[in-house]
């Protein structure tokens, strides 16, 4: 049987990194969108499009620093409270960036690279979690 907990962990450690990574870059493709490509495209005369943007982009690095945040600390404690928060606010966060891949002002290639490795890497460890929750449950066994 897999080591849910490793597994979740190392899921965990691994898309630390990714994150900053990934907001770092799609902040700077948002500002660089915001600044050069709307003109092309018209929407300068409806910001509230791009502030929407920019309000969902905010949601995302507060709302996956929080579900980083609790679930290593759920995980290398062994307790099942703070890797379920995790859990449920891996929902929104997975949601937000469905946004950003889907319905955001301008969508660049690039970006459909970010949001999708981000989609897979929240997938995978939405399952490993819930694996490991199932297993904080179970009654410890003594063969």
């Amino acid at each position: 049987m897999v080591n849910a907990s490793l597994a979740y962990e190392i899921l965990l450690y691994i898309n630390s990194f990714y994150f900053g990574l990934f907001a770092t870059c799609e902040l700077g493709t948002l500002i660089l969108k915001s600044v050069l490509i709307i003109e092309k495209y018209g929407v300068d005369n409806d910001p509230t499009k791009l502030i929407q943007d920019y309000g969902v982009l905010l949601g995302l690095f507060v709302i996956e620093a929080i579900r980083l945040t609790l679930g290593r600390r759920g995980s290398l404690i062994e307790r099942d409270v703070p890797v379920m928060f995790s859990v449920l606010l891996t929902i929104p966060s997975m949601m937000s960036v469905l946004y950003l891949l889907i319905w955001q002002v301008v969508v660049l290639r690039i970006e459909y690279i970010w949001c999708s490795l981000m989609l897979c890497l929240q997938m995978v460890e939405f399952v490993y979690a819930v694996m490991f929750v199932v297993t904080m449950f179970k009654e410890p066994t003594y063969d």
